[in-house]
C-alpha cells in the first residue's frame, strides 16, 4: 500500500518521459491566445520588427513644453524651416520636439552648431533610438 501511495503523490510536473511527447511546441502560450487576438499578436510582432530596424543614436532636442497645442504649432513652424526629420515625443508631462537621426555624436554636434548659427538657442543632444538608414548600414558593414 505504501508503494502505491508514493507513486501517486509524486511532486514533479514532469512525471513522464519527454521523448514520448509527440505534440509540437505551441507558437504562443495558451494564456496569450486567450488574452490576445491574432491582430494584437501581429502588433506585438510589428513593434519587435521596428526595434530591429532602428539603432542607438542621437537626436537634437530643440523644443519642449507642457502644452500640446503649443508643441504642435512649433512643430509646424519647424517643419517649414528645417530639412531633416522632426519627431514630436510625449514623455509626461512634456512634449518634446527632436530633430535628425545621427549615428555619431560628433555629427550631431556639427548640426547643433549650424542650428545655433541660424538662431536656435536652446538645443541639446539626446540619446535616442534612430532609424537605420540604408547608407548608415552600408557604412558599418
Amino acid at each position: 500500500m505504501y508503494f502505491i501511495r508514493g507513486l501517486y503523490s509524486q511532486d514533479s510536473l514532469f512525471w513522464f518521459d519527454m521523448r514520448d511527447v509527440r505534440d509540437n511546441i505551441p507558437k504562443t502560450p495558451k494564456v496569450l491566445d486567450k488574452i490576445f487576438s491574432n491582430s494584437q499578436l501581429s502588433i506585438i510582432d510589428s513593434i519587435k520588427n521596428e526595434r530591429n530596424r532602428s539603432q542607438d543614436g542621437f537626436r537634437l532636442q530643440i523644443f519642449e513644453t507642457s502644452y500640446g497645442i503649443e508643441a504642435k504649432k512649433e512643430l509646424n513652424k519647424l517643419n517649414r524651416e528645417l530639412s531633416d526629420s522632426l519627431y514630436l515625443i510625449f514623455e509626461a508631462p512634456l512634449y518634446k520636439i527632436q530633430y535628425g537621426n545621427f549615428v555619431l555624436k560628433k555629427r550631431a554636434e556639427e548640426e547643433k552648431k549650424k542650428l545655433r548659427s541660424k538662431g536656435y538657442k536652446n538645443i541639446w543632444i539626446v540619446r535616442s533610438r534612430i532609424k537605420q538608414l540604408p547608407e548608415i548600414i552600408d557604412n558599418f558593414k
